[in-house]
Order: structure tokens, then sequence, then C-alpha cells
């Protein structure tokens, strides 16, 4: 009794005929994602929280529960604005489970969370426009207007600007 034909690639089917490959893609496409982010992630949560071991914590559910919905975030039309509000709830998480909630985060107490987190990104770590605007899932042009609406909006929402001044 013969087997099935092997064909001319020597018992290796060709791409897209392999059983199970949806899930594979699926698991190859998180890992190289989370190799992408979470170095990012981590600094990004670390400086937020003011203290490192409850940014890696913060940072390790993120990925948790954006492995649990992988599929969802891979259908969204912006995956990475997706993974950035997952991060964003575990990191509030974080900080509302913490002692001293309050932490090092002053932005997030007097602004909108995404001009917080544009100030954050780029005047308090450095991090470049394109890069942080792609941390966050959003059109550079959608960063650079949320930098200018913080900009108007603290002096207002803080009454010692000086003390959180986004430049």
């Amino acid at each position: 009794m013969s087997g099935p034909s092997l064909g001319s690639s020597g018992g290796c089917l060709p791409w897209g005929q392999h059983g199970g490959d949806a899930a594979a893609t699926a698991s190859l496409g998180y890992t190289v994602f989370r190799l992408l982010y979470e170095e990012r992630y981590l600094s990004y949560a670390e400086t937020r929280l003011g203290d490192r071991q409850a940014g890696s914590v913060a940072v390790f559910a993120a990925f948790g529960a954006l492995s649990a919905i992988w599929g969802e975030v891979l259908r969204s039309s912006s995956p990475a604005a997706m993974a950035w509000h997952v991060l964003d709830h575990a990191v509030c998480s974080s900080r509302s489970a913490a002692s001293g909630a309050g932490g090092g985060d002053v932005l997030h107490d007097v602004l909108p969370a995404e001009q917080a987190d544009a100030v954050l990104l780029h005047h308090r770590m450095g991090t470049p426009v394109t890069e942080a605007a792609d941390l966050m899932g959003i059109d550079v042009s959608a960063f650079a207007a949320l930098l200018r609406m913080a900009e108007r909006n603290l002096p207002r929402a803080h009454p010692d600007a000086e003390g959180v001044s986004p430049l």
C-alpha cells in the first residue's frame, strides 16, 4: 500500500497547505509584536508608574491580555492602537492598586490620557515623534496634534505648570 504522494518538495507541503497554519501564524505574529514592543512598553510603564517592578507587572499583564485576544487585535483597524489601550488599562490598574497611587505620573492627573501619553513619550522619555506615534498606533499628524493640545491645556490644567511642563 502506498502513502500519499510527497511531490517534488520532499515531503513538505507548499505554504498555505499546512494544518494549523492560522494558529501558528497568530502565535508567530504575537511573538514578533511582543519582541518589537516589549522594551518600549516597559520603559513607558516604568516612567509612568515611577517604579520598575510595578512597570514590569503592568506590561506582563498587558501582554497576557493581548495573547488572550490576539485574533481580535489582528482584526482591528489598528493593532498597535488596540494594544496601546490594553497597556494603558494595565498601567492604570497597577497604578490604582499601588500604595501611594500617585507614583511619578502627574501628567495623567491633569491631562486627558492621550495627551499625557504623548507628552510622557516624547518630552519626558525622549521618544522621537514617529516612534511614539507608532507605539500609540496613531498617525504622526495626530500625535503632533496631541502634543500641541497638551501644551495649550497644561498651564490651565495645573496651577504649578512649571512642575509638569511638557517641555
